[in-house]
Protein backbone atom coordinates (compact mmCIF):
# COMPACT_ATOMS: atom_id res chain seq x y z
CA UNK A 1 0.00 0.00 0.00
CA UNK A 2 1.46 3.40 -0.95
CA UNK A 3 1.79 6.40 1.35
CA UNK A 4 -0.94 8.17 -0.63
CA UNK A 5 -3.37 5.28 -0.21
CA UNK A 6 -2.67 5.20 3.51
CA UNK A 7 -3.68 8.84 3.75
CA UNK A 8 -6.98 8.54 1.89
CA UNK A 9 -10.27 8.66 3.76
CA UNK A 10 -13.96 8.46 3.16
CA UNK A 11 -15.86 11.29 4.82
CA UNK A 12 -16.68 9.02 7.77
CA UNK A 13 -13.04 8.03 8.20
CA UNK A 14 -11.88 11.64 7.89
CA UNK A 15 -14.38 12.84 10.48
CA UNK A 16 -13.26 10.14 12.91
CA UNK A 17 -9.58 10.95 12.28
CA UNK A 18 -9.96 14.67 13.12
CA UNK A 19 -12.52 14.24 15.91
CA UNK A 20 -15.46 15.89 14.17
CA UNK A 21 -18.86 14.72 13.04
CA UNK A 22 -19.53 14.01 9.38
CA UNK A 23 -22.05 16.85 9.41
CA UNK A 24 -19.38 19.29 10.64
CA UNK A 25 -16.90 18.18 7.98
CA UNK A 26 -19.54 18.68 5.29
CA UNK A 27 -20.40 22.08 6.75
CA UNK A 28 -16.80 23.28 6.43
CA UNK A 29 -16.63 21.85 2.93
CA UNK A 30 -19.81 23.76 2.07
CA UNK A 31 -18.20 26.96 3.38
CA UNK A 32 -15.37 26.50 0.89
CA UNK A 33 -12.78 25.86 3.61
CA UNK A 34 -11.73 22.50 2.14
CA UNK A 35 -10.53 21.60 -1.35
CA UNK A 36 -12.88 19.40 -3.36
CA UNK A 37 -12.46 15.66 -2.66
CA UNK A 38 -11.53 13.16 -5.35
CA UNK A 39 -14.59 11.38 -6.70
CA UNK A 40 -14.38 7.73 -7.72
CA UNK A 41 -17.75 6.62 -8.84
CA UNK A 42 -20.18 7.57 -6.11
CA UNK A 43 -17.55 7.71 -3.33
CA UNK A 44 -15.61 10.85 -2.39
CA UNK A 45 -12.08 10.40 -1.06
CA UNK A 46 -10.24 12.91 1.10
CA UNK A 47 -6.50 13.18 1.64
CA UNK A 48 -3.83 14.78 3.79
CA UNK A 49 -4.70 18.35 2.76
CA UNK A 50 -8.26 17.91 4.02
CA UNK A 51 -7.01 16.37 7.26
CA UNK A 52 -4.44 19.12 7.85
CA UNK A 53 -6.96 21.90 7.22
CA UNK A 54 -9.54 20.31 9.49
CA UNK A 55 -6.96 19.84 12.24
CA UNK A 56 -6.05 23.53 11.96
CA UNK A 57 -9.74 24.45 12.07
CA UNK A 58 -10.20 22.35 15.19
CA UNK A 59 -7.17 24.03 16.80
CA UNK A 60 -8.59 27.47 16.00
CA UNK A 61 -11.98 26.45 17.40
CA UNK A 62 -10.32 25.29 20.61
CA UNK A 63 -8.66 28.70 20.87
CA UNK A 64 -12.03 30.47 20.58
CA UNK A 65 -11.82 31.64 16.96
CA UNK A 66 -15.14 32.50 15.32
CA UNK A 67 -16.08 31.09 11.92
CA UNK A 68 -15.28 34.43 10.28
CA UNK A 69 -11.83 34.47 11.91
CA UNK A 70 -11.21 30.87 10.85
CA UNK A 71 -12.11 31.78 7.28
CA UNK A 72 -9.62 34.69 7.35
CA UNK A 73 -6.83 32.47 8.64
CA UNK A 74 -7.45 29.71 6.09
CA UNK A 75 -7.65 32.24 3.24
CA UNK A 76 -3.93 32.84 3.82
CA UNK A 77 -3.01 29.15 3.75
CA UNK A 78 -2.59 27.63 0.26
CA UNK A 79 -4.70 24.52 -0.19
CA UNK A 80 -1.56 22.60 -1.17
CA UNK A 81 0.44 23.82 1.84
CA UNK A 82 2.90 21.36 3.36
CA UNK A 83 2.52 19.80 6.82
CA UNK A 84 5.38 22.05 7.95
CA UNK A 85 3.39 25.14 6.96
CA UNK A 86 0.41 23.96 8.99
CA UNK A 87 2.68 23.28 11.96
CA UNK A 88 4.01 26.84 11.81
CA UNK A 89 0.51 28.32 11.48
CA UNK A 90 -0.69 26.34 14.49
CA UNK A 91 2.35 27.43 16.52
CA UNK A 92 1.88 31.09 15.59
CA UNK A 93 -1.83 31.08 16.46
CA UNK A 94 -1.52 29.09 19.68
CA UNK A 95 -2.53 31.02 22.83
CA UNK A 96 0.22 32.72 24.80
CA UNK A 97 -1.08 31.46 28.12
CA UNK A 98 -1.79 27.76 28.66
CA UNK A 99 -5.40 26.77 29.16
CA UNK A 100 -5.76 25.67 32.76
CA UNK A 101 -9.20 24.18 32.13
CA UNK A 102 -11.77 23.88 29.40
CA UNK A 103 -14.28 26.66 28.85
CA UNK A 104 -17.92 25.91 29.58
CA UNK A 105 -21.18 27.30 28.25
CA UNK A 106 -23.51 28.46 31.03
CA UNK A 107 -26.71 30.48 31.23
CA UNK A 108 -27.06 33.43 33.65
CA UNK A 109 -28.38 31.31 36.52
CA UNK A 110 -25.67 28.68 36.07
CA UNK A 111 -23.03 31.42 35.91
CA UNK A 112 -24.22 32.89 39.21
CA UNK A 113 -24.27 29.45 40.79
CA UNK A 114 -20.71 28.83 39.61
CA UNK A 115 -19.61 32.24 40.93
CA UNK A 116 -21.38 31.66 44.23
CA UNK A 117 -23.07 35.07 44.12
CA UNK A 118 -25.63 37.17 42.29
CA UNK A 119 -24.17 39.08 39.33
CA UNK A 120 -25.75 42.33 38.19
CA UNK A 121 -25.44 43.81 34.69
CA UNK A 122 -22.52 46.08 35.62
CA UNK A 123 -20.59 43.15 37.05
CA UNK A 124 -21.51 41.06 34.03
CA UNK A 125 -19.99 43.72 31.77
CA UNK A 126 -16.82 43.70 33.88
CA UNK A 127 -16.51 39.93 33.60
CA UNK A 128 -16.72 40.25 29.82
CA UNK A 129 -14.19 43.08 29.79
CA UNK A 130 -11.52 40.98 31.50
CA UNK A 131 -12.24 37.88 29.43
CA UNK A 132 -13.76 35.76 32.19
CA UNK A 133 -16.91 35.32 30.11
CA UNK A 134 -17.85 35.71 26.47
CA UNK A 135 -21.51 36.39 25.61
CA UNK A 136 -22.90 34.00 23.00
CA UNK A 137 -25.74 34.59 20.57
CA UNK A 138 -28.04 32.10 22.34
CA UNK A 139 -28.14 34.07 25.60
CA UNK A 140 -25.52 31.86 27.21
CA UNK A 141 -21.93 32.61 28.13
CA UNK A 142 -18.64 30.92 27.35
CA UNK A 143 -16.93 30.82 30.74
CA UNK A 144 -13.21 30.49 31.48
CA UNK A 145 -13.36 28.93 34.94
CA UNK A 146 -9.89 29.98 36.12
CA UNK A 147 -10.41 33.60 35.03
CA UNK A 148 -13.88 33.61 36.59
CA UNK A 149 -12.47 32.50 39.94
CA UNK A 150 -9.96 35.36 39.92
CA UNK A 151 -12.62 37.88 38.88
CA UNK A 152 -15.05 36.77 41.59
CA UNK A 153 -12.35 37.34 44.20
CA UNK A 154 -11.92 40.90 42.89
CA UNK A 155 -15.68 41.49 42.97
CA UNK A 156 -15.70 40.41 46.63
CA UNK A 157 -13.37 43.28 47.54
CA UNK A 158 -14.91 46.47 49.00
CA UNK A 159 -14.10 48.32 45.77
CA UNK A 160 -16.67 49.85 43.39
CA UNK A 161 -17.10 47.83 40.20
CA UNK A 162 -16.36 50.99 38.20
CA UNK A 163 -12.86 51.06 39.72
CA UNK A 164 -12.31 47.47 38.59
CA UNK A 165 -13.62 48.31 35.11
CA UNK A 166 -11.38 51.37 34.82
CA UNK A 167 -8.38 49.31 35.92
CA UNK A 168 -9.22 46.57 33.41
CA UNK A 169 -9.56 49.15 30.63
CA UNK A 170 -6.11 50.60 31.39
CA UNK A 171 -4.55 47.14 31.49
CA UNK A 172 -6.24 46.09 28.24
CA UNK A 173 -5.17 49.25 26.40
CA UNK A 174 -1.53 48.91 27.37
CA UNK A 175 -1.50 45.15 26.90
CA UNK A 176 -2.79 45.68 23.37
CA UNK A 177 0.00 48.15 22.67
CA UNK A 178 2.60 45.69 23.99
CA UNK A 179 1.10 42.82 21.98
CA UNK A 180 1.08 44.90 18.79
CA UNK A 181 4.70 45.89 19.35
CA UNK A 182 5.80 42.32 19.98
CA UNK A 183 3.92 41.19 16.88
CA UNK A 184 5.81 43.71 14.75
CA UNK A 185 9.09 42.45 16.19
CA UNK A 186 8.07 38.86 15.46
CA UNK A 187 7.11 39.68 11.86
CA UNK A 188 10.41 41.39 11.17
CA UNK A 189 12.70 39.03 13.04
CA UNK A 190 11.07 35.62 12.56
CA UNK A 191 8.08 35.53 10.20
CA UNK A 192 9.79 37.50 7.45
CA UNK A 193 12.94 35.33 7.41
CA UNK A 194 10.75 32.20 7.46
CA UNK A 195 8.73 33.40 4.47
CA UNK A 196 11.99 34.11 2.64
CA UNK A 197 13.30 30.62 3.41
CA UNK A 198 16.11 31.87 5.66
CA UNK A 199 14.95 29.77 8.64
CA UNK A 200 12.97 26.54 8.63
CA UNK A 201 9.69 25.63 10.29
CA UNK A 202 11.32 23.71 13.13
CA UNK A 203 13.28 26.80 14.14
CA UNK A 204 10.12 28.93 14.10
CA UNK A 205 8.16 26.49 16.25
CA UNK A 206 11.07 26.14 18.70
CA UNK A 207 11.60 29.90 18.97
CA UNK A 208 7.91 30.53 19.59
CA UNK A 209 7.82 27.89 22.29
CA UNK A 210 10.68 29.64 24.10
CA UNK A 211 9.68 33.25 23.41
CA UNK A 212 6.15 33.07 24.78
CA UNK A 213 6.91 32.25 28.43
CA UNK A 214 9.98 34.50 28.42
CA UNK A 215 7.98 37.44 27.07
CA UNK A 216 5.20 36.92 29.65
CA UNK A 217 7.73 36.70 32.49
CA UNK A 218 9.47 39.81 31.20
CA UNK A 219 6.20 41.71 31.02
CA UNK A 220 5.23 40.75 34.58
CA UNK A 221 8.67 41.75 35.86
CA UNK A 222 8.62 45.07 33.98
CA UNK A 223 5.14 45.86 35.31
CA UNK A 224 6.24 45.12 38.88
CA UNK A 225 9.18 47.53 38.62
CA UNK A 226 7.03 50.19 36.93
CA UNK A 227 4.32 49.84 39.61
CA UNK A 228 6.93 50.28 42.36
CA UNK A 229 8.24 53.46 40.72
CA UNK A 230 4.72 54.82 40.26
CA UNK A 231 3.86 54.10 43.92
CA UNK A 232 6.96 55.91 45.11
CA UNK A 233 6.14 58.92 42.95
CA UNK A 234 2.57 58.93 44.24
CA UNK A 235 3.62 58.84 47.91
CA UNK A 236 6.19 61.59 47.31
CA UNK A 237 3.55 64.06 46.08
Amino acid sequence: MTALEQDEFTVDELAARVGMTVRTVRFYAGQGLLPAPEKRGRVAYYGSQHRLRLELIRTLQDHGYTLAAIERVLSRVPQDASPAEYAVRSAVLAPWLPEEDEAEELDRAELEKRAGRAIDDEQLHYLGLIGAIQPLSNGRYRVASSALGHAVQLLALPVPVQVLRDSATIINEHATAVANGLTEVFIKAIWGPYQRGEIDHEQVVAMLGQLRPLAVQGLVSAFGHAADRAARRGVAR
